[in-house]
């Protein structure tokens, strides 16, 4: 009895781990200008990427620089960020 519930004790730990490494593995953050698209709100970012926005509605912040933090994913129409914060950057 002590041996399985040391095993699935173990077993969970790992789980945790594992679900705590990919949450954060995708996680990113932006830099870069907001833009409204006839399609989409994207983020010009400085690194000369485009990012796709979701999750958030940013048209609010178009022609403005902000930093955005959000889980980065490829979708077929290119790099989508799912924002989870984001700020202007005031200079």
């Amino acid at each position: 009895m002590k041996t399985s519930v040391m095993k699935l004790s173990i077993l969970v730990l790992v789980f945790v781990f594992l679900a705590a490494t990919f949450a954060l593995a995708g996680e990113e953050t932006i830099s870069g200008i907001v833009a409204q698209t006839d399609q989409a709100i994207v983020i010009s970012a400085d690194n000369g990427e485009t990012y796709l926005i979701a999750g958030q509605d940013l048209s609010a912040l178009a022609g403005k620089t902000v930093k955005a933090t959000g889980t980065l994913e490829e979708g077929e129409a290119g790099k989508i960020l799912k924002i989870i914060s984001v700020e202007e950057v005031r200079e």
